[in-house]
């Protein structure tokens, strides 16, 4: 049920405070589990962890002067933690709230763990999806990505299990340094969520503190003078292990290989857990990031016909006093009860911050073609924007537990969710220091052009500002038919209000969206079980019929059918996945109807007849297929097209042209021995079938490619390990992004070195 709201009051607009000396109000608690941690190591308190192997046997301690045993344990055996598995397998996730084995949820979910993200070196949450099975990277500008699976937007996150939403340009992607595992389930998953697309969703697990003292510190060095500092800290704060700590730490100072480019990343965060008692268990997190970046509103333009310029891949059109800062912030707090008969009750809340920093946080240099004969001719102007903000609420009370009917054990997951999103609009001036017809292969802006020193001649822009806030209570039970056969029910009844403030006109709600999921798993044998599922989300629309009432949410309906494998004693993950998406109800004008329609000045009203559809298959394994031999691939293939659409040119056409048919992802690497202990190798490739873009008459091409990497790890004592990770081996060049009109074209990142040394203490 949809419908219209009522303007509520103006927003009071609130500065945030700048630099690491306002990450959070309990500072002091960061400082003392600093110092504590510190004293802990000092004092050598270091308590010294017995792994098992597999059958239950301790492993032998190394002798002295030797590099240690590595004992992996099983994906099952390790929980859903990744950090000291040393494996790219786990298997479990706690997308679902609670921990559901991988083989228990029918539709195909990655988890990239702690030792894959580093031995491949992925550090920012771009760098991490580009790498995860059937996802698509895409740029906005170099700060603004978005992330595709299945032909639709990827358009919300989850932080230990709590929404953010990641639109803004406010938002700065996680640091990897503070993660455990990103788990990935693709596909609709609207008793997770409620609205959203029918694409993937993301669960960013961050770092939790050990009971045994633990630290580490890795420097590296990389092209394009990267320099790059962390450091990690985990332990008890008292004797008795009830009370403990972590506390990660980043700096990453980096160039581009576009001239004038640079970043600057500052992370802190800590989190804490404490006993209450023997079943309760509280936990507290703050985190902090600061980006002071150059950034480029836009790229490099592509040639009249759409074809490349071929302009070098150092050209950047941007100044460099052009600048994109912004802060993030995030308090989060949970505490989880455990109760009689295996029951588990959670409260989680999250209070996050999204800044643009100062009252020139965004200053940038923007570039329109100035000619229709001379594509290297272009006007440049400037847009000095402040006050872009969102503050973000999210609480969320569950309860999962094992129940008896007919003789059988079954499970059950019960939970309500809140979620408040206030967004307070960008607001500055564009159309600054203009100057007109610039070549741009013999003009320089960043020597070139000046830097304005005021707001005078400007055209002032003042974004929305909104509010948008979704509630929900869901259930889930998986039903134990046989014992091979489980069967999985769900829904998820969610409310959705969306509010711009001083504008009635625009508001609109959806009250009581029933999202129902019904799946069903099947163990063919102990290694290998079969899955098939159905489940769907919804997106609302604020678009009106001729009778004037709202449009129907959008909704997303997801066939899910595949197998599962558990192999090699539990060290290989397998999956093989065939999925159907429809996504329809979208808005269409009305042509029957009046022009313009009524209550607006231009326009069709429109009527729910858009219908998309998105299907394929892709198959993955990942895990150990030999002692010390680690393997992550994955081979993806997409088809998708517009059925019905209000552009007669759309039908039949692809949903985004751009993502390519075919998508391979491979990692893998091999401990050696012998004389060569400690020697790891590791090498894969990123292979992309054919894509185009069309605008109007124009269309951009760019053939399949292929881009290779490789890593070289060395332990060179039990405490010292150096890698060597070399990206784009070949250099090949290609685009990340293209399009055959505007500034949208790309380059992806040439040849690149890192060269890190970590220390483990």
């Amino acid at each position: 049920m949809v419908s219209r709201r009522h303007p509520r009051s103006t927003a009071r607009r609130e500065r945030a405070p700048s630099g690491l000396a306002a990450v959070f109000v309990p500072t002091p608690l960061v400082r003392a589990l600093m110092l504590s941690s510190l004293l802990l190591g000092a004092a050598g308190a270091r308590a010294q962890a017995v792994e098992t192997d597999s059958s239950g046997t301790a492993a032998a301690p190394a002798e002295a002067g030797s590099l240690p045993a590595l004992v992996v344990r099983t994906a099952r055996e390790a929980g859903p933690s990744t950090e000291a598995s040393g494996s790219f397998a786990s298997g479990s996730a706690t997308l679902f709230k609670g921990t559901q084995e991988l083989r228990d949820i029918p539709q195909p979910v990655t988890v990239l763990t702690r030792e894959y993200l580093d031995q491949r070196g992925l550090v920012d949450l771009q760098d991490v999806l580009r790498n995860t099975p059937g996802v698509t990277v895409d740029y906005t500008d170099s700060e603004r990505v978005t992330f595709f699976s299945r032909g639709y937007q990827i358009d919300a996150l989850q932080i230990d299990g709590l929404t953010l939403s990641q639109s803004g340009a406010y938002f700065i992607q996680p640091d990897a340094a503070i993660l455990d595992r990103v788990e990935v389930l693709r596909g609709a998953s609207g008793t997770l969520r409620g609205s959203g697309n029918p694409s993937a969703t993301v669960n960013l697990v961050r770092k939790r503190p050990t009971r045994d003292f633990q630290g580490s510190a890795r420097v590296t060095l990389g092209s394009w003078d990267r320099t790059r500092v962390e450091a990690d800290v985990s332990g008890a704060l008292v004797e008795s292990g009830a009370i403990r700590g972590r506390v990660v730490a980043v700096s990453d100072d980096k160039e581009f290989f576009q001239k004038a480019r640079h970043e600057d990343k500052k992370v802190v965060y800590g989190v804490f857990e404490a006993d209450l008692g023997t079943r309760t268990t509280a936990t507290l997190s703050l985190q902090y990031t600061q980006l002071e970046a150059t950034g480029a509103w836009g790229n490099l333009p592509s040639d009249l016909d759409g074809s490349s310029l071929d302009l070098p891949r150092s050209t950047y059109l941007g100044a460099a006093w052009n600048q994109w800062n912004r802060v993030n912030q995030q308090t989060q707090f949970g505490i989880e009860h455990r109760l009689d008969g295996d029951w588990t009750l959670r409260l989680d809340a999250a209070h996050t911050r999204l800044r643009m920093t100062g009252d020139e946080g965004f200053k940038q240099s923007y570039f329109t073609r100035a000619s229709n004969a001379d594509p290297y001719l272009f006007n440049v102007t400037t847009s000095v924007y402040s006050g872009d903000q969102s503050d973000q609420d999210v609480v969320s009370l569950s309860a999962d537990g094992p129940f008896e009917l007919f003789g059988r054990r079954h499970e059950l997951v019960l939970g309500a969710e809140v979620q408040r999103v206030d967004a307070i609009g960008t607001e500055g001036y564009y159309n600054l220091s203009p100057i007109t017809g610039v070549d741009i292969r013999d003009w320089n802006p960043y020597t070139s052009y000046a830097e304005p020193s005021g707001t005078a001649g400007g055209t002032y822009y003042k974004g929305a500002d909104t509010v948008t806030a979704q509630k929900g209570v869901y259930a889930r039970t998986r039903l134990s038919v046989t014992d091979p056969l489980n069967l999985l029910l769900g829904a998820r009844i969610s409310w959705w209000d969306y509010d711009v403030r001083g504008s009635s006109a625009a508001d609109y709600k959806a009250e009581r969206e029933i999202t129902p999921f019904v799946g069903a798993t099947y163990d063919i044998t102990r290694e290998l079980g079969a899955y098939a599922s159905y489940t769907e989300i919804y997106t609302p629309q604020n678009v009106s019929d001729a009778d004037g009432d709202l449009l129907q949410p959008i909704r997303g309906e997801d066939y899910e059918l595949g197998l599962k494998g558990s192999l090699l004693d539990k060290r290989l993950n397998a999956q093989l996945s065939l999925f159907r998406i429809s996504n329809k109800g979208k808005a269409m004008d009305d042509t029957s109807g009046p022009n313009p329609c009524p209550g607006a000045t231009s326009g069709y009203c429109k009527m729910a007849g858009g219908l998309s559809r998105s299907k394929g298959w892709e198959v993955e394994l990942a895990g150990e297929l030999a002692p010390g031999w680690m393997l992550q691939a994955s081979y993806t293939q997409t088809r998708t097209r517009y059925v019905a659409d209000s552009s007669a040119s759309n039908v039949g056409q692809p949903l985004r042209s751009i993502d390519p048919r075919h998508l391979v992802n491979v990692f893998s690497s091999y401990r050696l021995g012998g004389v060569l202990q400690g020697l790891t190798l590791g090498g894969g490739l990123q292979a992309r079938s054919d894509s185009y873009v069309s605008s109007g008459a124009l269309t951009a091409r760019q053939g399949g490619y292929a881009v290779y990497n490789a890593m070289l790890s060395y332990a060179i004592n039990p405490g010292w390990t150096a890698q060597l990770n070399v990206n784009n081996v070949f250099d090949k060049v290609y685009y990340a992004k293209f399009a055959p009109t505007g500034i949208s074209n790309y380059y992806g990142d040439p040849r690149n070195v890192n060269l890190s040394l970590r220390a483990n203490f």
